[in-house]
């Protein structure tokens, strides 16, 4: 019997629509309707999650382990890669999940995406700051 990428954690398939791909970076979009799957996939480099429309989705791993997330939209996560194949579906009665993954191929990226995400926290000194005109 042939696998099918997607179909199984042991033969996993894309996540999503490839949109762009050069030697740095590689950027997927997924959409997922109310019911709909992702299937089995595996994130085999740190990559950048921007939620577009948020959503309800129930994930699962390869191990078993399993989760509910609430995700938001326009939520920027830093993700790392793993090798754990991983699949999801939109639980979400009315909501359509769309976001663009962003593969970071260079693990340089990755560390520069996460230092600059960590940056721009809520209600961190770096992204309070107060009136500097006239000053140096």
């Amino acid at each position: 019997m042939a696998h099918i990428p997607g179909m199984s954690p042991d033969c996993p398939g894309d996540p999503g629509t490839l949109l762009f791909e050069n030697d740095r970076i590689r950027i997927w979009e997924l959409i997922m309707k109310p019911g709909e799957i992702c299937n089995w996939h595996v994130h085999e480099h740190d990559h950048l999650l921007v939620v577009v429309d948020g959503a309800t989705i129930e994930g699962r791993r390869a191990d078993g382990t399993s989760a509910h997330l609430e995700i938001p939209d326009g939520q920027v996560l830093c993700v790392p890669r793993t090798d754990q194949a991983e699949m999801a579906r939109n639980v979400s009665p009315d909501r359509t999940l769309r976001e663009l993954i962003i593969d970071l191929k260079d693990p340089c990226a990755g560390s520069f995406a996460r230092d600059s995400l960590r940056f721009f926290l809520p209600g961190t000194s770096t992204t309070t700051r107060s009136d500097t005109k006239g000053t140096p």
